[in-house]
Parts: structure tokens; C-alpha cells; sequence
């Protein structure tokens, strides 16, 4: 990595000191400094805004932020038999009032406070400097407040220091409505924008990743309050963002290692190789497999691992992509060009036959065989008939090729997709780290590979891994201890187009929105446009996009479904506004492909009781902390629950 960029990996940073070095963008051994030194030079208050960014952006990205919250959606599942169980959050199992989702942020508030603080009382900075250092604090400060609005509606607004023998500004009421908090958000991001630079280094924020913040907050705001000028707002961040940023040609490289800096990416979160490793990150440790070339040949894999030795695939993996994703990702049609989902398209329909899903009722009734050490493995397996939810169809599809035909089921399904597809999701027949992965059954990947026939030993239990967010070129291997370089995209490019193109929808602007949608489809996934005329089409190729655009990217595919449910019409399924959402109430699907890939099985997650996904008005906000609010109840300080928690 260039020395310009800025790394966070090494700064250590105590609450009133900064990082010794010559020059703030490249990383040295810390040593703390005195107040006075720390807000001394424009240098020394960076390394402590720097040190601050860390805390703040993963609130956002990196370390789980994507992969949990895309489990909690139709996009990805986290299921593993190792002791870890389901996500609760998409059961609403694991959520109450006890759960703490980050009302407690007096330390961090304090840091972004402090920034702003100094900065107005510096006498050593220049005009220019005081006013991009207060900006930067405001930036930070208004994402913590952002954070805390769009999970719990509600926060305690700190906005200045409190020093010792100051306790009595610590009875700070807390923002009354989900309505006034916003006001907190939009007033700090706001107030940012206008002193931040047009270009920065790798690592810091540009005027244009605040743009893309405030879009992504009106859209938030306007969800929870129907202040119609929100909407107006949101265009007009996310439209100054895609008039002057471009978009990359390689979709891929803008969340692994080979592509690092792009100019699509617009404020990044970068690590050092030197004290980063696998074990560090949910996306990465978690996604990747852990499958040893014994596993292979026990399972007759006919494809076995060019590193035996080294073992490729050492992770523990427990989250996956699942089919209800895959099918997202459009097919380019052989005979037309259209972009169609992959069972419409004219080369799966001439040579695939479609059965009766519900004629499949008994484990192995597709494809069963013997591994090595006599266990076996089935499609379906037994589990496929357990803790079913009884209101969705067990199985979607089960497809079988024809008589004569010359073509297999997986190159079939995954040929000619939607570009983002392949950097994005691990499946039956690519080439992932320099292997081979065969995901049907007995493949080296696949389900059952190991102990367990239904899978859950860190291995899919949806047929697919993912890739995005991930490393491509581990060294020596993918595994806990193995040190890597990488980084997290907190704004960027293809998000202004996706907020401008929803922004347009909810004014009804079909034409600027399918505009604004086929920018990143066309750009990205290179596809043919979408050809929508109706306020129900563009919606629906909307959302489409915005699932593949936007996949295990920060969690804001979850986000943007309460704001759609928030929305209804369209946006949900016909329902109304505040509804429940449909399709955080439903369970997922998962694929099973035979053998010989001349069958396929589409049918429901439902291992550890997965398929009993809920979704309850309520989680509209989570609720806030109630040791928190006793806390505050014993200072006789206000502490309603938010409602139905």
C-alpha cells in the first residue's frame, strides 16, 4: 500500500493524545503527547481525528457490520452447528430490551466533541485548518447521532465536553421523538460538508462521502418522518455526487485488495498488513471455509485441492449468500441480449425441464451416494423436512436437464451473468483463491463435505460463500493467524446513484430513476438497461438493483428495507406504510445440485430452526438498553422504551 494512504492500523491513541510521527499519513510506532501538543499543529490534530475515524466507520463497516446485517435479510443467512446457532436478530430470538445496540456512546462522543472543542479555541491553527478540523469533528459526531437514530430512534445528544466537577451537564435529556433526532444528524452532516475537500487522500473523507451520507440520512429521515423536503435534499446530495464522481469498471476490486484505492471509492477504512490478520474480521474469518484435502477424498470429490498441504480454505465459516440473492443477479439472454433471471432466459428453458417441486418428499429422492467412511450424503437430506415454515413452500424448484442435452445445470445457471455476480458470491464451478469450488453434491465444497450431512461445520449451508468484502489472495492461505491487508468501503460512487435513483421513485419520477438505476447495472453489472415504464416496475428492478449493487455492503441492504417498509406501496409488496416487511418475515433458499449436475433442488433453509424468520413492527427501532435507561431513571432523568420493547 502507498504511504499516502491514510492507515489506521497502527495508530494507538489514548483520549487527550496523538501518534507520534513526522508525517500523520504514514504509520510509526505511537507515543502519546500532552494536550497542549496534540491541538498544537494541524499534523497532531489529525492523527487524533484519524484515530477517532476508526471507532466511528465501523460502526458502519468492517468487523461483522456487513455480513451480520446482511443476515438478517433475504440476502445471507448466519447458521453454523459449531455451538453459534442462527442470527436472533432475524428470528427475534436474540433481541430485547436488554440488548445493547449502542445508546452508550459518551467516551466517543466526547472524543468528536473535544475535536470540534479545540479546534475553536486554537490559536495556532489558520482560519482555513480550524474550520476543516470543527467540520471533520461534526462529521464524526453527526454519523455517531446517525447510527444510534437509525437503530433506536432516540439518543441523549452530547454535544460538548463535559469536564470533571462538570456532572451536572450529564443531564442532558434524551431527543423526544425519532423526528428531532434526525434534526441532531442532518444539522452535523450538514455543517460538514461545505469545508470538506473535493479530493483527499485514500482514507480520509472527501465533500462527496459527506454527500453520500446526507443522501443516505434524508432518505433515512424522510422514511421515519414524511418531511416531503427530505426527499428534495437527498436528490440533491446524491445527484452532485453523480454528476462529479465517477464509476469503476472493476466492480470487484473495490472491496478486495486488488483494486484498493479506486476513485469510485470515496472514503475508505484501510488496514496495515503488519497487524491485521483474518482473525480479526467477521468477513473474512467467517466466510471462508474450513475443508481439508481428506474431507475431499473422503467425499470422492472429483476435483481435489492444488494445496494440500497448506490447506487453501482454513476459516470458520458460518455466514452465506443465499439462492433468494443469486436469483437477483440477471442472465444475458443467448438468442435476445435481454437481461433476464436465469430460469427465463431462452438456453435454460431449451434444454431444462421444470418438475413439480412438491413431488419431492423423501431424503435421497434426487441424487444419494456412500462416502469413503460409509456415511451418507442426499439430496434432499432429512433435515429438508424438519422445522419447515409451514406458511412458504417447502421446495421452489426442481429442475431436471433434458434427454440429450449437452449442457450441465450449474454452467447453465451462472453463465453470463450480471458481472457483479462472480466477484460477489462463491458458487458451483468458479475459481475462488486459485481452486476450484464444486459446491453440488460431493463436491470440495459442498454441503456435507465434513461431519455433518445438512452442513454446518463451516461450510455453506445455502450452496454458495461469499466473496465480496473478502481478500482474493490470502498468503499462505486462507486461515485464523494469516496477515493481510485490506479495506472497508464506507462511501462510494455506486450508493449516490442507488440514493438518487429511490430518492426519484418516492417523487415519482419514474424516468430520472430507471436513469439513475441503470448507471450502476449497465456500469457494474454489464447488462442490458432496464425498460421499466411503471412506478411498479421501476420499483421492483430498484430494489433488485440495489440487493446486487449494494450486497454485503455495510448492512444497508437491511436499512433499506425498513425504509422501504416504512414506505409501503411498492416498496413493500403492496403493503402499508409501517407494515410488516415481507421479506424480513420469510424464510431463505438454498440450492442442492446432484452429482452429476443434471438436477436441482431449491427448497428452505431450515437447520437450528432458520426458516422461522420474524419480523415484528417493533423492530422498526430496536430497543434501547434498559440497564441504560435505569441508570437514568435513578437520576431521575427521562427513560421511556421505545415502543413494544
Amino acid at each position: 500500500m502507498k504511504n499516502n494512504i491514510i492507515k489506521i492500523g497502527l495508530f494507538g491513541i489514548l483520549a487527550l493524545g496523538a501518534t507520534s510521527c513526522q508525517d500523520t499519513l504514514d504509520t510509526h510506532p505511537t507515543t502519546t503527547f500532552d494536550e497542549a501538543t496534540v491541538w498544537g499543529s494541524k499534523a497532531t490534530a489529525d492523527a487524533f481525528i484519524n484515530a477517532t475515524y476508526e471507532s466511528v466507520i465501523t460502526m458502519y463497516t468492517g468487523n461483522s457490520t456487513c455480513v451480520g446485517w446482511e443476515a438478517r435479510t433475504p440476502n445471507g443467512i448466519k447458521c453454523s452447528q459449531v455451538g453459534e446457532g442462527i442470527d436472533g436478530i432475524a428470528t427475534e430470538l436474540g433481541v430485547s430490551r436488554s440488548t445493547d445496540f449502542g445508546i452508550n456512546r459518551y467516551g466517543l462522543l466526547r472524543r468528536c466533541n473535544l475535536i470540534i472543542q479545540k479546534a475553536q479555541e486554537s490559536t495556532t491553527l489558520t482560519e482555513g485548518e480550524k474550520a476543516e478540523v470543527i467540520a471533520k469533528g461534526r462529521l464524526l459526531r453527526g454519523l455517531v447521532f446517525f447510527d444510534q437514530a437509525r437503530k433506536m430512534g432516540r439518543f441523549v445528544p452530547m454535544r460538548e465536553v463535559i469536564a470533571t466537577g462538570e456532572e451536572e451537564k450529564a443531564t442532558i435529556p434524551m431527543t423526544k421523538s425519532v423526528e428531532e433526532s434526525y434534526k441532531y444528524v442532518l444539522e452535523d452532516l450538514e455543517a460538514s460538508v461545505s469545508a470538506m475537500p473535493t479530493i483527499a487522500q485514500p482514507g480520509e473523507p472527501t465533500k462527496y462521502a459527506v454527500e453520500v451520507l446526507l443522501s443516505r440520512a434524508y432518505l433515512t429521515a424522510y422514511a421515519y418522518t414524511k418531511n416531503a423536503s427530505y426527499i428534495d435534499k437527498a436528490i440533491t446530495y446524491a445527484k452532485d455526487v453523480t454528476e462529479n464522481c465517477s464509476l469503476s469498471d472493476n466492480y470487484g476490486g473495490l472491496f478486495n485488495e486488488t483494486d484498493e484505492t479506486n476513485a469510485e471509492i470515496l472514503w475508505g477504512y484501510y488496514r496495515l498488513k503488519a497487524n491485521t490478520k483474518i482473525g480479526n474480521y467477521e468477513e473474512l474469518i467467517r466466510t471462508y471455509p474450513n475443508i481439508a484435502q481428506d474431507d475431499c477424498v473422503n467425499s470422492k470429490s472429483p476435483t481435489l485441492f492444488k494445496n494440500p498441504n497448506g490447506r487453501t480454505f482454513e476459516g470458520w465459516a458460518i455466514y452465506f449468500p443465499t439462492q433468494d440473492l443469486v436469483d437477483q443477479y440477471l442472465v444475458t439472454d443467448e438468442k435476445t441480449g435481454e437481461a433476464l433471471p436465469w430460469y427465463e432466459t431462452s438456453q435454460y428453458k431449451e434444454n431444462v425441464e421444470k418438475l413439480d417441486p412438491n413431488s419431492v418428499t423423501e431424503a435421497g429422492q434426487i441424487d444419494s451416494y456412500e462416502q469413503v467412511n460409509g456415511n451418507l450424503r442426499r439430496i434432499p437430506t432429512p433435515q429438508d423436512f424438519s422445522q419447515l415454515n409451514s406458511a412458504y413452500p417447502t421446495n421452489l424448484r426442481y429442475d431436471k436437464l433434458k434427454e440429450g442435452s449437452t449442457r450441465n445445470l450449474s454452467e447453465l445457471m451462472y453463465s453470463n451473468r450480471d458481472a457483479r455476480f462472480a466477484s460477489s458470491i462463491a458458487y458451483d464451478g468458479t475459481t475462488w483463491i486459485g481452486e476450484t469450488v464444486e459446491t453440488n453434491l460431493g463436491g470440495n465444497c459442498s454441503m456435507g463435505v465434513r461431519d455433518k450431512e445438512d452442513g454446518g461445520w463451516y461450510n455453506t449451508t445455502t450452496g454458495y460463500y461469499w466473496r465480496k468484502s473478502n481478500i482474493e489472495n490470502p498468503e499462505p492461505r486462507a486461515y485464523f493467524d494469516c496477515q493481510v491487508q485490506l479495506h472497508y468501503d464506507m462511501c462510494r460512487t455506486g450508493e449516490a446513484y442507488m440514493n438518487l435513483a429511490e430518492a426519484y421513485l418516492l417523487k415519482k419520477d419514474v424516468t430520472n430513476a430507471v436513469a439513475a438505476l441503470n448507471a450502476t447495472r449497465v456500469k457494474h453489472g454489464k447488462i442490458a438497461p432496464s425498460t421499466a415504464t411503471t412506478e411498479q416496475e421501476a420499483w421492483a428492478d430498484y430494489i433488485r438493483e440495489r440487493r446486487v449493487e449494494m450486497a454485503n455492503e455495510n448492512g444497508d441492504i437491511y436499512f433499506s428495507y425498513l425504509r422501504w417498509g416504512k414506505y409501503g406501496g411498492f416498496a413493500n409488496n403492496g403493503r402499508e406504510a409501517g407494515d410488516i416487511i415481507y421479506d424480513l418475515d420469510r424464510p431463505v433458499y438454498k440450492i442442492e445440485i446432484s452429482r452429476d449436475r443434471s438436477q436441482l433442488l431449491i427448497n428452505q433453509v431450515t437447520l437450528l430452526n432458520s426458516a422461522n424468520r420474524n419480523f415484528t413492527t417493533k423492530r422498526y427501532l430496536f430497543p434501547i438498553s434498559q440497564g441504560f435507561l435505569d441508570t437514568r431513571e435513578a437520576y431521575d432523568l427521562d427513560h421511556d422504551q421505545n415502543e413494544g420493547w
